[in-house]
């Protein structure tokens, strides 16, 4: 009765990888909620059929949707094109079917998207703002009664009302926004479906765990901290029941977890000792803020296993940092991935290029500053641009920033393509130093 849909975003060349991307977990969790309802749900992971053209991918697209008629679909904001096909081609299969959009680009451009797709081709019943595993499932029973017994869109307009964390258009043409009122409790989500993605084409060799939601810091380019209001972390032993049950489907090789995972030092080291005391050796990497790794913590992340800790530096200028509210010192950032190496832990280096405050000058300083940094052969490094993502506060305040968002191709928005200027800079410039960037990150790519 229902179909969940991921759509696809990488390359065919991406599948190569051995870091290919991981599983979308929020359909993962739905699909696990709605199965322990009772309620029929699949799930058509897109990126699973990596080898399919564009035109391949359109008919398996027609030929699974012709069993379901209550459809959620997930996107980021560069990926929303991709939902908006889907949504195409499954109401011009059966206009009577329901389309569910959900993921953070539509938790905070709602309303536009709502208000443009009534005035054009009427595509999207619902969305779901924000946290879904508790609006989502509450939508889908009122959706079922009312195809069950054969009741028009109005008759559970009530019903509708009274769920929380929606947005629709009513029978009389006005749009209805129910925000979420409550957190999820993380306690309460079940383990996420894997056992629901399936093994027929492309099968995932790289899991994803998620161990906490929200973040206490308040970076410009970030939306976390809007999408999740307060930063919520896992038990250790819920986290360990997902290692185990990760590797009984046995087809996973390595394990990502997210988002920094020493947010709190007690968690941290518990989290750490955990795959010590119960002798946990599937492959893993973490996200981290390495300017408070010490050496003990090091130390600790390869006694437990770790293989590779990805971070975020973003720039070596203090005025940028501090004015994009990211409060991290580069000597302590150095001083951890020192730390690291000692260990000989891979790094997977993350900076952003074109932040507010970037100039010339903060530019070459990062360079140096790169250049400082003991990498080797094990290491990769990425250089992004900076991308005024809906929910962050680049986005939602752009004029505190001063800078000019002139591109509105939301495909574009996904750290290659330069979005904005700023004061200090503008596009040619960025494009000048866009160059430069990628040109030391070519000198520090891991050789796979």
């Amino acid at each position: 009765m229902i179909l969940l849909i991921n759509p696809r975003t990488s390359k065919p060349s991406d599948v190569h990888s051995p870091f290919f991307r991981e599983p979308n977990l929020g359909l993962l969790y739905l699909a696990a909620i709605l199965d322990l309802n009772n309620i029929p749900v699949e799930i058509l992971d897109l990126e699973q059929f990596i080898d399919l053209n564009e035109d391949e991918l359109e008919k398996l697209i027609q030929d699974r949707i012709i069993d379901y008629n209550i459809f959620g679909i997930t996107s980021l904001t560069n990926t929303f094109h991709l939902a908006i096909n889907i949504a195409r081609i499954i109401k011009n299969y059966d206009r009577n079917s329901f389309v569910i959009l959900g993921g953070p680009h539509v938790s905070f451009m709602y309303e536009d998207i709502l208000y443009h797709d009534k005035k054009t081709e009427n595509l999207i019943d619902f969305i779901c703002i924000g946290e879904a595993e508790n609006s989502f499932i509450k939508l889908v029973k009122i959706l079922i009664s009312q195809i069950l017994n054969k009741k028009s869109l109005n008759y559970s307009e009530k019903q509708l009302q009274t769920v929380d964390g929606i947005a629709y258009y009513n029978s009389k043409g006005l749009l209805c926004v129910n925000q979420a009122i409550d957190e999820i409790n993380l306690k309460n989500l079940p383990l996420p479906a894997r056992y629901k993605l399936s093994q027929e084409n492309y099968y995932y060799t790289v899991a994803n765990i998620i161990v906490n939601r929200g973040c206490p810091n308040q970076c410009s380019f970030c939306s976390r901290q809007n999408l999740f209001k307060n930063t919520r972390i896992r038990s250790v032993q819920s986290i360990l029941e997902e290692i185990r049950d990760i590797q009984s489907l046995q087809t996973y090789t390595h394990i990502n977890f997210y988002d920094n995972v020493n947010i709190n030092k007690e968690f941290f080291r518990n989290f750490c000792n955990m795959f010590i005391e119960n002798k946990i050796t599937i492959h893993w990497g973490c996200e981290l803020r390495v300017d408070t790794i010490s050496t003990e913590d090091a130390r600790l992340l390869r006694e437990s296993g770790c293989q590779l800790v990805a971070t975020g530096i973003e720039s070596a200028n203090e005025l940028v940092l501090k004015n994009n509210f990211k409060y991290q010192d580069p000597e302590k950032v150095k001083s951890g991935i020192i730390n690291l190496k000692k260990y000989n832990i891979a790094i997977q280096a993350y900076f952003v290029l074109g932040l507010p405050s970037e100039t010339d000058q903060s530019f070459i300083q990062t360079i140096e500053f790169i250049k400082s940094l003991p990498f080797d052969e094990n290491d990769d490094l990425n250089y992004f641009v900076a991308t005024p993502y809906p929910g962050s506060r680049l986005w939602d305040e752009k004029e505190y920033f001063d800078i000019h968002i002139f591109e509105n191709d939301f495909r574009k928005y996904d750290c290659n393509h330069i979005i904005f200027t700023t004061k200090d800079l503008n596009k040619r410039k960025l494009e000048e130093l866009y160059l430069k960037a990628k040109e030391i990150e070519l000198q520090y790519h891991r050789s796979n």
